[in-house]
């Protein structure tokens, strides 16, 4: 286990541990790889969010957990996946499938392409339940029954044999929550949960799973791109940037003190309250691709922080305060006020922007 993950989860009983996982995919173009290195631990009964951009590695490393992985094309060629004391990524199928769905319950992204179109939501939570507690029909279909009403679904009773295409996307997401939460899991895994909804909705699904998780006592690893949502929901934060984790610390700390360059980008781009902007901040340049990472920092060439020793060392995970681990060579001298600084006077990554 990398010493982040250790300083991160000391403390508290970790439940689920990611140890230096390395997912690839093997395509005609090349190896892509998706997640190069991956540790982080989710405690027992909090919620750990994994932010960053778009094919940082996120969803891969939840599908790497769950044992979801396409192969062919990917798959997980290093690492270990601990939980509840055994190693998943080296589990017999039959003994994975006891724990898909019932030890551990996930939420996809986009609930209309997850739920199968051609069968009633009731039928979908229902196949779970008979599966995994041996449940006969009308057991398992009281259950489903309980499980909408658990979720805020209005007159479950008859929603149960709805159709997919019958329901709002609020309404789905719901289903794709009842569905994992349908046989007492202790990891929920929620993949963008509120992607595509409404502030209104969003809220409403985000509180709904934080009640659950003080009722049942169930861990949550949350991935998102929200970081307002990882403020209020997340207790630990791990920051990812082309495949591999760059900060992890306590949701206080990161937020209160970010010491990585590209966590502080982007916090940088998120709008204040009360603060007029020409312009939302961006960070320079793009995500590298998968198949060819630059040498050294990955992130050196959108960093204005970046020197000749960032080209070509790549740094390690390494403790910058109790529980608060960074992967930068200089992660003491990175802060939002000379971001900022570097920033207005076009400094490192920033004069090639305006180049």
């Amino acid at each position: 286990m990398a010493d982040g993950t250790k300083a991160a989860a000391g403390g508290g009983e970790v439940l689920l541990e990611l140890r230096d996982l390395k997912t690839y995919f093997f395509t005609d173009e090349g190896v892509a790889k998706a997640l190069d290195g991956v540790s982080y631990a989710v405690r027992k009964g909090e919620t750990l969010g994994v932010v960053g951009e778009s094919g940082c590695g996120k969803s891969v490393s939840a599908l790497s957990v769950m044992r979801l992985i396409p192969d062919p094309p990917g798959r997980i060629v290093e690492g270990s996946v601990h939980f509840e004391g055994r190693d998943l990524v080296r589990l017999p199928d039959e003994e994975m499938r006891a724990i898909r769905g019932n030890r551990i319950g996930m939420i996809f992204q986009e609930p209309m392409t997850s739920l199968n179109p051609v069968f009633t939501v009731g039928d979908q939570i229902i196949e779970a339940v008979v599966l995994h507690r041996g449940a006969t029909y009308r057991e398992a279909r009281e259950r489903a029954v309980e499980m909408l009403r658990l979720v805020g679904i209005p007159s479950p009773e008859s929603r149960v044999d709805d159709y997919p295409h019958q329901m709002s996307g609020g309404m789905r997401q719901r289903v794709m929550i009842a569905m994992a939460l349908s046989c007492d899991p202790m990891l929920l895994i929620a993949d963008e949960p509120t992607t595509a909804l409404d502030v209104t909705i969003q809220a409403q699904i985000l509180e709904l799973m934080g009640g659950l998780q003080r009722d049942l006592g169930m861990s949550i690893l949350l991935i998102t791109h929200d970081l307002g949502v990882v403020a209020q929901y997340a207790h630990h934060v791990a920051v990812m940037y082309a495949g591999k984790v760059v900060e992890y610390s306590d949701t206080r700390e990161v937020f209160a003190n970010p010491r990585h360059p590209y966590t502080v980008g982007l916090f940088r781009s998120i709008p204040k309250l009360g603060v007029k902007v020409a312009k939302l901040d961006t960070i320079p340049g793009t995500v590298p691709s998968a198949l060819e990472f630059p040498s050294g920092c990955r992130f050196h060439n959108r960093c204005p922080f970046a020197v000749d020793r960032c080209t070509t060392e790549e740094p390690t995970l390494r403790s910058v305060a109790p529980g608060h681990t960074v992967a930068c060579h200089f992660a003491e001298d990175v802060t939002l006020a000379e971001w900022e600084r570097k920033a207005a006077a076009g400094e490192g990554s920033f004069a090639v922007r305006e180049a």
